[in-house]
């Protein structure tokens, strides 16, 4: 039901449905609806810890207001004034209306207003008063709907909560709370959003037991824009294509260039695999400095590190109760120092993301090949999942046994590839310490390998992928077809985007001998581009050298390549839209000039009938031109199939510059210089309706062509 008046979202629903019959124009339309020329809609998000954003790391990116602000675009001006905590009920432990945010979310006017409590009424020491909830909402309601302009209200009904021990109670939730919020509608005659049904059995969702992580929050997000999206008329986003990334694949892949540091046993004994029977005592960076190797990789571009705290022969980097073979055997800082405490603090205060590989293999473990194995190595990897703070990757490779030191006892192991491990429960390990983390291996389940160790993917390359083992049996690290990592599967059937390995040196760990042969910056850039450019990351392998350093020849091609990548992207050639053949809803939300902008959500699509489709843009011919870029909105899958890039020929002709296939999350594309005024982007085939976020020109600095 409705009140009998009218209030100015309805007012501005009556006027849009004028402008539908009487065929008013697309600007006005969009002024109406509070987009791209009027006062922006302004969403006030009310609620307690989960609309706070506790749960996500980054809060200001990926609470469900954030994320929900994107899903609404620029016309909108959503603000979060959740607070942890606090309880709907007046006499709760800590009620919402005694905090300021309280009387800020009244001042701030909104059109919209979104609120999400009742979670914290369900513990014991608030539902003994229960009586007074639905008194309580309705005089939590009254400043909102006595205002001058009546927003429209929504109220969430909480999210299931999961066994824990936090006094949140699912079962006071289900069967009183949710009954009571729709009560409360109805006589306040405000809308409902089921947030309780919508995660119901999604406990992948809630990392705690209580607040929802990354994709919790994109669903809340979701759902509360499909309400707003249907109220006020809204074109609707493209329907997502299957398979989707999560949040946290999202965040890895905008991170698309790494550090790969393999600083470890064999750096001090001149080998690549180590036997297992290395003495501890050999093992001493007399000038060690983690954080100059951590600052030459930021500056070098790079947003993460992942660190070999374990290679094959068993040698820990960080003061383990597992083994004695690890540092607190070594001279270095008299047996005390930690290498993985040393980085993890310094990537903390650089601001670069830290990951870890731990070797499944153990060729110094007595154990290895044993039952017993599996516990102690899990052990290994909860100590650097609980120690070291926040974990952005987590790095499994293929080693499956063989010749070794095993304790003391020369031989061999062999284990069963596809069983030994156990890896999902390894995993699910993993999800429950460190639920931001994105696990890599060549089957993922986040990050698959590329399949080869030369750092480059296939010209198409999709992020859809299912593994299968080598004779087309069940794959498991160390076993798969490998070559089919390289270009993923049009139609696989799970999210798993390429990682792509490589050493900046011929060989993985530091060896004096290879100064002279290190990659060039030339060399580097193009493998940048047949990575990173092919909707993989490039994870370079950097190894600091016996004083733990980074080496100058090293240090040398990295400056060289950051002044390449910063001379090339820095500037896009592409000055503006001339025309595009087809905007989704004809809505400028959806417009081509969304192309050219760097905001995080923006994208230009077509109508769900049209997948083929152009852009025409104007170009800066003051330079010559050798490299284009083009991005998709993967937060929707991956759509593009096949796309052209021509340039004028003639007076009214085009000639081609050049084709690709698939694009995703970054596609590059290097051609010979040439000089345009122009260009025309076209895609030719799709899988649904086309979303892409980014397209630029770029000139290469001279003598890389």
């Amino acid at each position: 039901m409705r009140p009998s008046f009218l209030r100015v979202p309805d007012v501005r629903r009556l006027l849009m449905a004028f402008c539908a019959v009487f065929s008013l124009s697309p600007d006005l339309q969009a002024q109406l609806r509070g987009q791209d020329g009027g006062r922006r809609m302004r969403v006030a998000c009310i609620g307690n810890s989960i609309t706070a954003g506790v749960g996500v790391s980054d809060p200001q990116r990926f609470s469900y207001p954030s994320q929900l602000q994107a899903l609404l675009g620029h016309g909108w001006d959503v603000r979060n004034f959740g607070v942890s905590g606090r309880t709907l009920l007046g006499r709760g432990d800590f009620p919402y209306r005694r905090e300021p945010e309280y009387a800020a979310a009244q001042a701030f006017k909104p059109d919209v207003v979104i609120i999400k409590l009742g979670t914290n009424d369900s513990k014991p020491q608030n539902w003994v008063h229960r009586a007074d909830f639905i008194r309580d909402y309705g005089d939590f309601l009254k400043p909102f709907l006595h205002a001058a302009a009546v927003p429209r209200i929504y109220l969430c009904t909480p999210v299931p909560a999961f066994p824990g021990d936090w006094g949140i109670s699912d079962s006071i939730i289900r069967s009183e709370i949710v009954p009571l919020v729709h009560q409360v509608a109805r006589d306040s005659h405000v809308e409902v959003i089921d947030l309780y049904a919508a995660l119901t059995g999604k406990p992948d969702y809630f990392p705690d037991k209580v607040h929802p992580g990354l994709d919790g929050a994109r669903a809340i997000a979701w759902a509360v824009y499909h309400a707003l999206a249907a109220d006020f008329r809204l074109t609707p986003v493209p329907e997502p294509v299957p398979p989707l990334p999560s949040v946290r694949q999202l965040v890895w892949q905008e991170n698309d260039y790494a550090a790969f540091v393999h600083f470890n046993m064999n750096t001090f004994t001149d080998s690549e695999w180590g036997s297992g029977e290395e003495s501890p005592s050999l093992w001493n960076p007399a000038r060690f400095d983690a954080g100059a190797i951590v600052r030459a990789i930021r500056d070098a571009g790079m947003k993460s590190l992942i660190l070999t705290c374990k290679h094959h022969d068993g040698f820990c980097l960080w003061q383990t109760a597992t083994t004695p073979h690890s540092v607190a055997g070594s001279p270095w800082k008299n047996g005390k120092g930690d290498v993985v405490r040393e980085f993890a603090d310094e990537c903390r205060k650089e601001g670069i993301r830290f990951g870890i590989y731990l070797s499944p293999w153990d060729r110094n473990s007595a154990l290895y090949g044993t039952p017993a194995y599996i516990g102690l190595y899990r052990q290994q990897l909860r100590e650097l999942l609980t120690g070291y703070g926040p974990i952005a990757e987590v790095w499994f490779d293929g080693a499956n046994g063989g010749d070794g030191y095993y304790g003391g006892a020369r031989g061999t192991r062999t284990i069963d590839r596809t069983s030994y491990y156990q890896w999902e429960d390894t995993w699910n390990m993993v999800r429950n310490l460190q639920p931001e983390a994105v696990i890599f291996s060549d089957v993922g389940p986040d990050v698959r390998w590329v399949g080869n160790e030369d750092g480059f993917a296939s010209d198409t390359c999709w992020s859809p992928y299912s593994p299968v083992g080598e004779k087309g049996d069940t794959p498991a690290p160390g076993y798969v077809r490998s070559e089919e990592g390289m270009t993923g599967q049009r139609d696989g059937a799970r999210w798993m985007p390429p990682e792509c390995d490589v050493s900046i040196r011929p060989g993985w760990f530091y060896h004096a001998r290879e100064d002279s042969l290190v990659k060039s910056p030339a060399q580097l850039f193009d493998i940048f581009c047949k990575s990173a450019g092919r909707n993989g990351t490039l994870l370079l392998n950097v190894p600091p050298d016996r004083d733990g350093r980074i080496a100058a020849p090293d240090r040398a091609s990295l400056s060289g390549l950051k002044k390449i990548l910063d001379g090339t992207f820095g500037r896009n050639l592409i000055t503006g839209v001339e025309s595009v053949s087809n905007i989704r809803g004809n809505d400028a939300r959806f417009g081509a000039a969304n192309l050219l902008n760097d905001t995080s959500g923006d994208y230009w699509a077509t109508d769900d009938s049209v997948l083929t489709a152009s852009v025409i843009f104007s170009v800066d011919s003051a330079s010559d031109v050798d490299c284009l870029q083009l991005r998709e909105y993967t937060a929707l899958g991956q759509r593009v199939e096949q796309f052209a890039a021509e340039i004028p020929d003639g007076e009214h002709g085009w000639k081609a510059l050049c084709t690709g296939t698939t694009v995703g999350h970054r596609r590059i594309l290097r051609f010979p210089p040439v000089r345009t005024n122009r260009l025309r982007l076209t895609i030719l085939r799709a899988k649904a309706c086309p979303v892409l976020s980014g397209a630029g020109l770029y000139a290469t600095p001279g003598g890389l062509h």
